[in-house]
């Protein structure tokens, strides 16, 4: 049964690894800028003392904040709070200050970094923060709040400024101060929105998809559980008729030879197909127990090595008699020292029910040729024979449970279950079974496993 608490954690689990990978992310993201920034700063020709001091200032405020904050988070790379996490995240307001930075000393006004603030809060949006969307307006507002202190800073003297736009007169300044600031301003509150809308959008998107998984798993437990019910159902079934069917089989055994009185040859034909029923149903529930032992993996491989040629040829001894009374001639193809490891009982099972199955489906006086050979590092075993064929709309059902090639045919074609049973084998032998058929033509059925010299 599927846990569903066991499940919720596994997607919270999720998640905060999801954020952990983005704050890994942009501790490395930064370490990479301040090495960019280090040679850029010595071949760049700054000749203010206080902006060569200011710079380097800021390559020690980047390292020694990216190395505080990449130490936080070891720290609290275990932390199973989503909360704990985003306290870290928020780190990225000193991000702000560092773009800030960078502002005042390329110009202050006239200064081309200031989209720097955007590419924050786009990161925000869609990248750190995209389980809590609302928090990208909290980021543009920390960047308009520091770029206009920085503006309004450097307007009344606070701190130096560098650029041309010093040279301009105060009416002019806070004019260029005022419109760069409104188009600035606007302009992170306008990004910020379209990221938080296409933010939450993916959000819902995700919430829709983590309750249609749920629902999904809830519809895949039940099935499951029917599943089991309708095994077991299949196993106890099956159990509880094998014991009836022998009484019946042994009464009409009593009753052909005539201990309970004498018997008409009119009843003895009767006795036989009623025989013959009996038998052929104690082989449906034989196989029916099969099936739920396979699905169970409740049935144990005795490995050995085995001549797969030789074990062919036994299944064709077995089932000679049965085609000869249809004159279908079984011819074989056997190749030499072709040998593996495997459960000889279930092999030759194999082997059995595809021939079987071709005596059924193979008109009189038909052939059908079994073959082994190499292939490789694989063991090619096939039948192949002459009869009716498997129409192209039957080939991908034939090996399903319980499908019957022709319906009306019930008598000669079984419950459907032989060749099921034999994909089942194979494949726990860590081989492959197909078919090749075209109707009309006949049908060649072959299987591969591992050779072993």
């Amino acid at each position: 049964m599927i846990d569903k608490d066991k499940y919720l954690q596994e997607e919270k689990a999720l998640v905060l690894q999801d954020f952990k990978n983005k704050l890994v992310w942009g501790v490395r993201v930064r370490y990479l800028i301040l090495f960019m920034a280090i040679p850029l700063f010595f071949f760049a020709n700054i000749t203010d003392r206080s902006q060569v001091a200011l710079s380097i200032a800021l390559i020690v405020y980047l390292a020694l904040y990216n190395v505080a904050a990449d130490l936080f988070y070891r720290w609290q790379k275990d932390a199973s709070s989503l909360v704990m996490l985003s306290l870290i995240a928020f780190l990225q307001i000193f991000d702000l200050l560092g773009v800030t930075i960078v502002i005042y000393l390329t110009g202050w006004l006239e200064s081309p970094y200031w989209f720097l603030y955007l590419v924050l809060i786009i990161i925000s949006g869609f990248g750190m923060f995209s389980q809590f969307s609302s928090v990208v307006f909290l980021i543009a507002f920390f960047s308009a709040v520091f770029y206009l202190g920085l503006l309004l800073s450097a307007y009344f003297g606070i701190i130096p400024i560098y650029g041309p736009a010093f040279s301009l007169p105060p009416p002019e300044l806070l004019k260029s101060i005022l419109n760069r600031s409104i188009f600035t301003i606007a302009s992170f509150f306008l990004f910020a929105s379209t990221i938080y809308y296409f933010s939450k959008l993916l959000n819902q998107n995700q919430q829709i998809l983590t309750k249609k998984n749920r629902e999904l798993l809830v519809a895949l437990d039940e099935l499951k559980s029917i599943d089991r019910m309708k095994d077991d159902f299949i196993s106890t079934a099956s159990h509880e008729l094998r014991t009836p069917l022998a009484v019946i089989r042994e009464n009409i055994s009593l009753i052909e030879d005539k201990v309970v009185g004498e018997v008409t040859e009119k009843q003895q034909k009767l006795l036989a197909a009623s025989r013959d029923s009996v038998d052929r149903l104690a082989k449906i529930l034989d196989s029916l127990l099969d099936i739920s032992k396979i699905e169970a993996r409740d049935i144990r491989i005795k490995r050995q090595r085995i001549d797969i040629a030789a074990l062919a040829q036994k299944a064709i001894e077995m089932l000679r008699s049965l085609a000869d009374k249809k004159g279908i001639k079984l011819q074989s193809q056997m190749g030499r020292d072709i040998t593996t490891e495997a459960d000889a009982d279930q092999i030759l099972r194999v082997f059995i029910n595809l021939i079987d199955n071709a005596i059924k489906f193979t008109g009189e006086n038909g052939t059908i040729t079994v073959g082994v050979e190499k292939g490789g590092a694989k063991i090619l075993a096939w039948v192949q024979d002459n009869g009716k064929g498997i129409s192209r709309n039957d080939l991908p059902l034939i090996f399903e449970r319980f499908v019957r090639l022709d319906a009306t045919d019930m008598i000669a074609k079984g419950a459907g279950l032989g060749l099921s049973i034999c994909k089942a084998i194979v494949e726990m032998h860590g081989g492959k079974i197909s078919v090749e058929s075209r109707l009309g033509e006949g049908s060649k059925f072959w299987f591969s496993l591992p050779l072993i010299k």
